[in-house]
């Protein structure tokens, strides 16, 4: 029931004759609250039959048809029942039960009545008194087993019928968002998040997670933890443009890393690459110190110049001079 006060006093109050019925004595007392000052809004349960769903049907976009529990024979204001608000919709079920309130001559459902404490339907099909064999909740929904989340102290929960949710929570008095997808078919009533066996998560912490781990580390302080079979980013429009900032290190830990498109060559380790080198060039040093002294013998003085070997060293160690200068090592981006 929902009392709205006025600002006028309405004296006049007309009471209907005849036979009492349900009809006559709600309308009897609407008129002898409107007297008091008050304006009456009546809640009453709804027995949903048709939901409307597909199209908005000149405006009529999430509404349903039915019949009232109480009073089976009560028009239907406006033709359909709406939802009374227009930015979040909850879509009943064929056979479940809404609250119903009436303004300005217009029917509207406000909540799903919870007639099973399910999370998943809470259908009684034929409460009305009008019952369909083998009633069907829709066209295409399959009722399952969906277990409500654990809950602690103050905590805010919202639940969609398939296994997802998403948690306010303050365990410990420490706050914390949690969101995730998962059907839990194991023992109990209910199930709890849990970031390794759920399908998806999303956590959001304050300051940490008592008893969660993530990665092998026990979560501490401001964190966002993201989790799944697959994690997909992409930045779109003219820019397109994704940016990953870390004030100290950014980590990126897999048995493959890939960057850019269709990127199939290997990465040089950078220290790798200079030890390599410089083994390089000592070796050509040695093999060509040893190639000039089986070419000229010693005490031999080669025709038009002097021995290739000394000129040829002094090349060598400047080389490896300028590859332990060379600044092609990155401070920043490292790879295993």
């Amino acid at each position: 029931m929902a009392w709205k006060h006025k600002r006028t006093v309405d004296t006049t109050t007309s009471y209907p004759t005849g036979m009492p019925t349900y009809s006559r004595i709600a309308s009897m007392v609407k008129q002898i609250i409107n007297a008091s000052q008050y304006d009456y809004h009546e809640s009453e349960a709804f027995e949903v039959r048709e939901v409307i769903k597909e199209s908005f049907r000149g405006g009529a976009y999430g509404a349903v048809r039915g019949t009232f529990i109480n009073n089976p024979h009560q028009e239907l204001l406006g033709g359909v029942v709406l939802p009374l608000m227009p930015n979040i919709t909850n879509i009943p079920l064929i056979g479940e039960h809404v609250v119903v309130t009436e303004y300005n001559g217009q029917h509207y459902y406000t909540s799903i009545i919870n007639r099973k404490n399910s999370p998943n339907e809470n259908a009684i099909p034929g409460a009305s008194g009008i019952y369909e064999k083998n009633t069907k909740y829709g066209d295409t929904f399959e009722r399952k087993n969906v277990k409500h989340i654990q809950v602690n102290e103050g905590s805010i929960v919202y639940e969609g019928r398939f296994g997802h949710s998403i948690h306010f929570d303050g365990q410990k008095n420490k706050p914390s968002i949690k969101i995730r997808t998962n059907i839990d078919t194991g023992d109990g009533d209910f199930t709890t998040e849990d970031i390794d066996t759920d399908d998806s998560s999303i956590y959001l912490t304050s300051d940490g997670l008592s008893g969660t781990e993530f990665d092998g580390e026990q979560i501490k302080g401001k964190k966002i933890l993201i989790k799944s079979d697959g994690i997909f980013i992409k930045g779109s429009g003219e820019n397109g443009e994704v940016r990953i900032i870390g004030d100290q290190s950014i980590n990126l830990n897999s048995d493959q890393i890939k960057i850019g498109n269709g990127a199939n060559q290997p990465v040089v380790r950078g220290d790798d690459l200079k030890s390599f080198l410089n083994d390089f060039l000592t070796d050509l040093d040695i093999t060509f110190t040893n190639a000039m002294t089986a070419i000229t013998p010693a005490g031999v003085i080669v025709t038009g110049g002097g021995p290739a070997v000394v000129p040829f060293k002094a090349g060598i160690l400047a080389l490896q001079t300028k590859l332990a200068n060379n600044t092609m090592l990155s401070n920043k981006v490292k790879t295993t």
